[in-house]
């Protein structure tokens, strides 16, 4: 039996909403280690997917914050390979994104203080619905974190390796 990573129906909902023009703004959290099991694979895609689609549908009307995790606290070869995937496809949707002159989700990757092994805030998806979050004090502490000097580090397309078959050591052969 697995166990479910999130309530998906209320995360299909929310990530639904993100077309609506009423809808200016979204908080995600996904830093729990769950999100790197192969049973969540498909959850995780279905919200990159629907990031991506709001984002070129929307661009400026949507500012979309989402938290993950600056590093893992374990050493599971299968998590460490589904994590460095997951970061690279965000990067580089964001420099698809970026390329197409839209602005892109920005990605705070969280870092796990001292010995902590979880975040200190839970997965979520929050909403700014006609000027009010789904849930206040759930939004507020994403956003607190995000603001927090020193507690997250973006996820950039300087985070991907572009040194590939047809590369070159001059990065601007990319621009």
């Amino acid at each position: 039996m697995t166990v479910p990573v999130v309530d998906t129906a209320v995360w299909r909902e929310r990530m639904a909403a993100l077309e609506s023009d009423a809808v200016t703004a979204a908080v995600i959290v996904q830093c729990d280690l769950r999100w790197l099991r192969p049973d969540s694979l498909g959850m995780r895609n279905e919200i990159d997917h629907a990031v991506m689609k709001a984002k070129l549908r929307r661009g400026d009307g949507l500012a979309v914050d989402r938290v993950v995790l600056h590093s893992l606290p374990v050493e599971s070869a299968a998590a460490v390979g589904a994590f460095e995937e997951w970061q690279l496809r965000m990067s580089a949707a964001a420099l698809l994104l970026c390329a197409d002159g839209r602005p892109a989700p920005r990605i705070h990757r969280l870092i796990l203080a001292g010995d902590r092994s979880s975040a200190p805030i839970p997965d979520m998806v929050e909403l700014l619905d006609n000027g009010d979050w789904t849930d206040h004090q759930r939004a507020g502490l994403a956003l607190d974190i995000i603001h927090t000097v020193g507690a997250t580090t973006p996820l950039t397309g300087y985070d991907m390796n572009l040194e590939g078959p047809f590369g070159d050591a001059d990065p601007s052969i990319y621009m």
